[in-house]
């Protein structure tokens, strides 16, 4: 039975991951429940973005998932990513924290290969090798709200699939907002 569902599942997943990021939205709930519990609450917090964001943050997800950065007494922000053996991903790709401010990452590389990690911060980025089994801790501050890019900067594991995101949530001040209007891409 299970396995029915999954072959009937996964040709809808593979076509929704390469169309867009509205897809998982228009799953009905008793599908996504069935996929897994706490998708629907995940997926449902997601901002929404431009089309060609749209469309990584759909791939993001449908490879490596979505998770949550908690928030320590402390005020920093945690979260937990593994890289599977065998796979050029980060798991989870999506990071999502409600506000600005510190997040410290933690990082086990479970490959059989040299990977690091390249993260944005405020003032400068950071970086950490990770050799294979092995585990290390970044952390990054990003104060404003957005979409902040990290990834693998070792020979081509960006280009296979290590890129990960981290969405900050918050009200973007009305300075950084633009005015003008939507410009038709070429």
């Amino acid at each position: 039975m299970l396995l029915r569902r999954i072959r009937l599942l996964l040709p809808l997943a593979l076509f929704a991951a390469l169309t867009s990021c509205e897809y998982v939205r228009l799953l009905r709930p008793s599908v996504l429940k069935q996929l897994n519990p706490d998708v629907v609450r995940l997926v449902n917090e997601l901002p929404a973005v431009d089309d060609p964001n749209g469309r990584v943050v759909a791939r993001l997800f449908a490879h490596g998932g979505l998770s949550h950065a908690t928030q320590g007494r402390d005020g920093v922000f945690r979260d937990v990513v593994t890289i599977p053996e065998n796979q050029f991903i980060w798991r989870p790709a999506i990071i999502r924290m409600a506000r600005g401010g510190e997040l410290e990452i933690e990082v086990h590389n479970a490959d059989q290969n040299l990977h690091a990690i390249f993260a944005p911060s405020i003032p400068e980025r950071q970086a950490m090798m990770l050799p294979m089994h092995t585990a290390g801790r970044v952390r990054i501050r990003l104060d404003q709200p957005g979409l902040y890019w990290f990834g693998c900067p070792i020979s081509n594991h960006a280009g296979r699939g290590m890129l990960g995101l981290i969405m900050v949530g918050g009200e973007v001040p009305p300075e950084a907002k633009l005015d003008r209007p939507r410009q038709r891409r070429p």
